[in-house]
């Protein structure tokens, strides 16, 4: 798979973004979120939908791989099972396409879990920008507590709407970004959101 960050880079700039836009940033999330707002007050709505497009054919390829070779952590189902028994509302909030998210969830059974799903197809930029979370804060149409995930960019997007985060690594390193809470196991969230 060709680098992302690279092959992102070029596509922007092929698609009208100035270069000293981009500046020294590598992360694709970063990357794009940056590139879109510049063309949301830089482009015509027209040129806007271009780069939008060009960017998630880039895209394609490498969320179709992605889907296909995700593995599943064995506590997972379980988690999410406990979790849905115990009454938990769940939406999955992922930076990935919504084509990408629901080929996953089809593989490893998961849709009954996540009655909502909001992807980068359903808002103009990714986490750690809020809106993913307004958007699944709106559907389930309740108040949302909590922010599982395992990126800085969860941890920012949780705090930016006053909930809380719950960081998940399975090495047991905690991470040195700012979050609220830090698990190794997805067999931690229960306990903690239900206050035990």
């Amino acid at each position: 798979m060709v680098d992302l960050r690279r092959q992102a880079r070029e596509v922007l700039i092929r698609n009208g973004v100035p270069a000293n836009v981009l500046g020294g940033v590598v992360r694709y999330t970063l990357l794009r979120n940056l590139s879109f707002r510049w063309a949301e007050e830089n482009l015509d709505p027209s040129e806007s939908a271009r780069l939008r497009d060009a960017v998630e054919a880039m895209m394609k390829p490498f969320d179709e791989d992605t889907a296909e070779k995700a593995e599943l952590f064995p506590d997972t189902l379980e988690a999410l099972s406990m979790l849905t028994r115990n009454g938990v509302a769940m939406g999955l909030v992922t930076n990935t396409s919504t084509a990408a998210a629901l080929r996953m969830m089809d593989r490893f059974d998961m849709k009954g879990f996540f009655p909502v799903v909001v992807s980068r197809n359903d808002v103009p930029l990714l986490k750690p920008d809020p809106a993913m979370l307004y958007k699944a804060k709106e559907m389930l149409g309740i108040d949302v507590g909590w922010m599982v995930g395992d990126s800085i960019f969860d941890a920012d997007a949780a705090r930016s709407i006053g909930i809380r985060s719950i960081i998940v690594r399975r090495d047991g390193v905690k991470p040195e970004f700012e979050h609220d809470h830090f698990i190794s196991s997805l067999e931690g969230i229960y306990p903690l959101i239900s206050g035990s």
